[in-house]
């Protein structure tokens, strides 16, 4: 059902999850939880290893944003998600008969165009 939301509905150059969020502002939910920022997958559980490795991966992720057409802006800004959109694009959006293996940066690499009707 998410992915049948228009674009400008799920992200924006100053926030994300604006469908849920409406959704849940409509809810007796405290304004706080609704409005809080989304922290990035795995930030919560190991802080100290996801930043080292954003860090690490940030040029990349400046770069790989790039790709990304309309949400690029946004991707620039948060290297996180940058990072996180390209894996899911070498796991999801690549030619599904290559084979994925080797270390995260070669599958980080290893992804096919990107439509840019994005």
């Amino acid at each position: 059902m998410a992915n049948r939301l228009p674009l400008n509905w799920r992200i924006s150059a100053d926030d994300e999850k604006m469908a849920l969020r409406a959704a849940a502002n409509l809810t007796n939910m405290p304004k706080e939880i609704v409005r809080r920022p989304k922290l990035p997958a795995g930030t919560a559980t190991s802080p100290t290893l996801v930043s080292q490795l954003i860090e690490e991966l940030r040029p990349r992720a400046v770069e790989w944003a790039s790709e990304y057409g309309k949400i690029s802006k946004q991707l620039h800004e948060q290297p996180d998600m940058a990072i996180g959109v390209r894996l899911f694009h070498a796991m999801h959006l690549t030619d599904s008969s290559r084979m994925r293996s080797g270390d995260l940066l070669s599958v980080l690499e290893d992804v096919s165009d990107w439509p840019k009707s994005y």
